[in-house]
């Protein structure tokens, strides 16, 4: 068994050395397609964090929850 494998593997190398043309549109398909493959194994494998950017900061800007009184509601 172990000689069929070395003769599978001598038969791949060969395989790859051939010369072989492509075109331009499969190029880019082929370059597309790994590239949008990797985005999606990335976002799978990655740890999920429950990170907020720009939410309750304590900034203050005045779009709080808080109740104005009633008088200031009736003035305007």
């Amino acid at each position: 068994m172990r000689e069929e494998w070395k003769e599978n593997w001598r038969e791949f190398q060969a395989l790859l050395e051939e010369i072989t043309t492509m075109k331009k549109r499969e190029f880019f398909l082929t370059l597309a397609v790994c590239a949008l493959s990797g985005l999606v194994v990335g976002m799978l494998i990655s740890p999920n964090r429950s990170l907020m950017i720009g939410s309750h900061n304590g900034n203050n800007s005045g779009n709080g929850k808080e109740k104005k009184p009633e008088t200031e509601r009736e003035e305007k």
